[in-house]
């Protein structure tokens, strides 16, 4: 399916196409958070493609890169690790990564660091608890055709302790 990625504070569009590599410069003038869209319909969810590009410090840029480069970091807290171990068994490895652990798929998104993000499912939802459980339990009723099965059928536990661990992700 075809994007088409689009900040219009910043200008430029670019559209993504399936087997071509393609590039956009930009040029911002200021430091800031800046929302983009999809421009182009690209399905059932088309209307929930939004995203963040955050324009920053040449240093802070530089220090941002290097930590979201790194392998994620051992899981702070009880429920943290208990959600990994859970991560693990209910099969979110299978389509997900999460470097530096033995979570390699490669289907869904990287993880590694998604406690940090600014959002969640491509903009539509905020970065927290509450966000991360309506996802993990039915990500068709917010995004129409996605390609996550929904997890709402596993035990209250494990799925307070997946969100821990998916927080945790920093």
């Amino acid at each position: 399916m075809i994007h088409s990625f689009w900040i219009p504070s910043l200008g430029g569009k670019l559209d993504n196409i399936p087997g071509r590599t393609t590039t956009l410069v930009l040029e911002p003038t200021r430091t800031g958070t800046f929302e983009g869209i999809c421009a182009e319909y690209c399905g059932t969810s088309h209307a929930r493609m939004e995203f963040l590009a955050v324009v920053m410090e040449p240093d802070a840029f530089d220090r941002w890169l290097a930590a979201q480069a790194a392998p994620a970091r051992a899981p702070s807290t009880a429920l943290a690790r208990r959600g990994a171990e859970a991560f693990m068994t209910h099969g979110c490895a299978a389509c997900h990564t999460v470097r530096g652990t033995p979570a390699a798929g490669r289907v869904g998104p990287d993880l590694t660091h998604v406690g940090s993000r600014l959002s969640l499912a491509a903009g539509t939802l905020p970065n927290d608890a509450a966000a991360f459980r309506r996802w993990i339990d039915h990500p068709d009723r917010i995004k129409p055709d996605v390609l996550m099965p929904a997890f709402g059928m596993l035990p209250d536990d494990d799925l307070d302790a997946i969100v821990a661990y998916l927080e945790d992700l920093q």
